[in-house]
């Protein structure tokens, strides 16, 4: 279904071998290392208990480096060492181990090049499991228009990648690295440079052609609607809701344009449900019910906890019809 070769100046990419239809499931894959967030001192340790196959395989992907950051995971890695070294030590004069001369696997700076291919390549996968690395999905490449999403299946301890549109033959297969929500190139493109070390360089951010120009107007509009809603005072009558579900439309109207689908557009769906059924509108929430369910079918996938709560939404507005 994919292959994975050069993407130019990206470096590696992943590509459709041949037309990968809607919703399709391109991966599914277990995390070769998960840690939470708040435990980066727990990564190093981890990675020595690979085999060589897997740790090879952390090892081949890139990783963003700056001098900031490379100081703050030197001080990481230097606790990380000491604790060792200290343990170790005991360990020996206790004559419970024998002292072992220094390598590059327990290296500090191995340590520190380990924790920045993990940060530049893991994925959140939620705040109770933390944060998880799944080398093939690493491979996949950013753009701020994808073609694909991926999403955490709980019940399977599998990161999922489905195609959210058709994906041509040669297409490079892409996801958003950043939550789409409507932003100007110029803020997401600074994200991408301090997060990544890139410079996005998608239709979307391509400002010398029509695509890009057109769709950052339609940005900037949707920006000056939302001012205008946020800005407005609330009388505490209907036209509050109607006022909230124009913003909501317009959004979807504008992801839509874009090609964009996935989640964040299921979730513009579904407070238009909310909205639509506040003000009696089963037919419009039935519609938008409908609509949210298949978007989530196509990014998650029908054995997912996701879909079967949207079947259920579907089937409760339906009652009201």
């Amino acid at each position: 279904m994919i292959d994975i070769r050069t993407a130019g100046a990206k470096g590696l990419g992943v590509f459709a071998k041949k037309l990968i239809p809607r919703g399709t499931r391109i991966f599914s894959e277990r995390p070769l290392l998960t840690i939470q967030s708040d435990n980066v001192g727990s990564l190093y340790p981890a990675v020595k208990l690979l085999s060589t196959q897997d740790r090879d395989a952390l090892m081949a992907l890139s990783s963003f480096r700056t001098r900031e950051l490379d100081l703050m995971r030197w001080s990481v890695a230097l606790i990380h060492t000491a604790k060792t070294t200290i343990s170790t030590v005991l360990s020996a004069f206790q004559g419970k181990t024998a002292f072992a001369t220094a390598n590059k696997r327990n290296s500090i700076s191995d340590h520190v090049e380990v924790v920045s291919i993990f940060r530049s390549n893991s994925f959140s996968i939620g705040a109770k499991l933390g944060i998880a690395l799944f080398p093939k999905i690493a491979r996949i490449n950013h753009s701020c228009l994808p073609n694909a999403q991926g999403n955490f299946h709980e019940g399977l301890g599998r990161f999922n990648v489905h195609a959210t549109r058709d994906i041509e033959a040669d297409e490079e297969v892409s996801l958003n690295y950043l939550l789409e929500s409507g932003q100007l190139r110029d803020v997401r493109v600074e994200k991408l440079s301090r997060g990544y070390g890139f410079e996005c360089a998608c239709p979307a951010c391509d400002m010398s052609g029509k695509r890009g120009k057109d769709g950052e107007e339609k940005r900037i509009a949707m920006g000056e609607l939302l001012k205008a809603f946020v800005e407005r005072p609330m009388v505490g009558d209907v036209s509050d809701k109607e006022a909230e579900l124009e913003t909501i439309m317009a959004y979807i109207e504008l992801y839509e344009g874009e090609g964009i689908a996935g989640k964040e557009l299921s979730s513009m769906y579904m407070e238009a449900v909310n909205i639509n059924t506040a003000l009696h509108k089963p037919k419009e929430a039935l519609k938008c019910a409908a609509l949210a369910k298949e978007l989530d079918k196509d990014c998650f996938g029908e054995d997912h906890t996701e879909y079967g709560k949207s079947l259920e939404i579907v089937r409760r507005v339906g009652s009201m019809n």
